[in-house]
């Protein structure tokens, strides 16, 4: 166990209930270029263009064969630029009745005997390859790459976060799953990073190792694990991701259908009822926080 003894909580009022409900519906969803450092998109819809879930919208001219795909099925509304055409996001209306890419779907059997090519194409062409991120950087790894280590963030120190704990088991089929799937991905460690006493579920084997952080934030922060276990260099580079994006991996290769769904805090001091709530990625936030906030003035 490590104990991280230099850092902050702050005390803000309007901690979540640590229990999930249903978030309001949303007509929305968006993919945000922002999200990507470095990406430079080659646009394969236009606006006005009926899509999928889970089609393709956009390539990266700087790293081939990386797909980002539509978060919802239905029209594309807006393709929005900033300065210099920086791709600022895709805006997609979602439709009543959701069509959807399918992809393979294998046995939790079969998911033993994956290869590491095997995992990669199809988290490739789903896009869900893009939840990855890299150590230096924080840049989408290109599909070619291979890091030292992969860690699996299961832990959350910021101020009014989700307890991510309650988050997987509501998942923990589709969860060790995608711990399975994520193992492909490396050669080295797949870092399960928890706080400590916390009910996460967890596999065992060479490959695997579950370290334990105590003490305040950054406890829960990537950058501090990998300090500890696994420290990057300019030659050397981990990659990351987030407990519910190892969920969303291993729904898609358990059903081999995209899950969109999320786990969201809704929480401060200007929010009527401070609680968990699903949602889908890329959710329009005006509309998911209709209601939801105070806006009385005193």
């Amino acid at each position: 166990m490590i104990k991280i003894k230099r850092g902050l909580d702050l005390p803000i009022a309007g901690v979540p209930k640590q229990s999930i409900t249903d978030g309001k519906k949303v007509r929305s969803v968006a993919v945000l270029g922002p999200d990507y450092v470095g990406m430079k998109p080659t646009m394969l819809v236009q606006e006005g263009d009926k899509v999928k879930l889970g089609q393709i919208l956009f390539t990266d001219k700087k790293i081939a064969g990386v797909n980002y795909t539509a978060p919802a099925a239905g029209t594309v509304i807006a393709i929005n630029r900033g300065q210099r055409r920086v791709l600022q996001s895709v805006v997609i209306e979602i439709a009543a009745q959701e069509e959807a890419e399918e992809f393979t779907a294998y046995s939790e059997d079969q998911l033993a005997k994956l290869t590491g090519e095997q995992v990669r194409q199809q988290l490739i062409a789903s896009g869900l390859w893009t939840a990855l991120r890299t150590r230096p950087f924080s840049r989408v790894p290109a599909p070619e790459a291979k890091p030292s280590s992969v860690f699996v963030t299961a832990i959350d120190t910021h101020p009014l976060a989700a307890d991510p704990a309650v988050i997987i088991a509501d998942q923990k089929a589709a969860f060790l799953a995608g711990l399975k799937v994520v193992s492909k991905l490396t050669e080295g460690k797949t870092f399960i990073c928890k706080e400590a006493g916390k009910d996460i579920p967890t596999l065992t084997g060479n490959n695997f190792e579950v370290a334990e952080f105590t003490g305040i934030h950054p406890a829960g922060l990537v950058g501090t694990h990998i300090h500890y276990l696994d420290p990057v260099g300019a030659s050397k580079q981990v990659w990351h991701l987030n407990y519910q994006e190892v969920i969303a991996y291993g729904q898609l290769f358990l059903t081999g259908k995209i899950n969109t769904q999320r786990v969201v805090a809704i929480a401060g001091p200007q929010v009527n009822e401070p609680r968990l709530v699903r949602t889908r990625v890329g959710a329009n936030l005006e509309e998911l926080l209709a209601g939801e906030l105070n806006t009385a003035t005193t």
